[in-house]
């Protein structure tokens, strides 16, 4: 079975990244550390990667969750993704929509 990845959201809720530390070889490893930034629709920094850092919640797997509210931003969002293995960084990219949810 597929892997489904969620890319579209309601606002009032949390918008979950997941992100997948993997080695040459395919395995999952950890990282030194991992900085995630956001920028929304207008190109405002939501999340500062310089000072934002994924959890891990296993070996190479790391997440974070976006909260939103009935304010947020209507439209896609950008990801980056910097994850740092000792000295060298390796950039991912990504991206998810928010609108506006029925019952508001």
């Amino acid at each position: 079975m597929a892997i489904r990845v969620q890319t579209e959201f309601t606002r009032k809720g949390d918008v979950r990244v997941i992100y997948y530390n993997y080695d040459d070889d395919e395995a999952l490893v950890a990282a030194t550390a991992v900085y995630i930034s956001i920028i929304d629709p207008d190109g405002t920094v939501v999340v500062d990667g310089d000072t934002i850092t994924m959890t891990a919640t296993d070996t190479g797997i790391y997440e974070y969750y976006y909260a939103t509210t009935t304010s947020t931003v209507e439209g896609d969002y950008q990801i980056e993704v910097d994850s740092l293995d000792g000295g060298k960084h390796s950039l991912y990219h990504g991206h998810f929509s928010i609108s506006k949810g029925i019952n508001e």
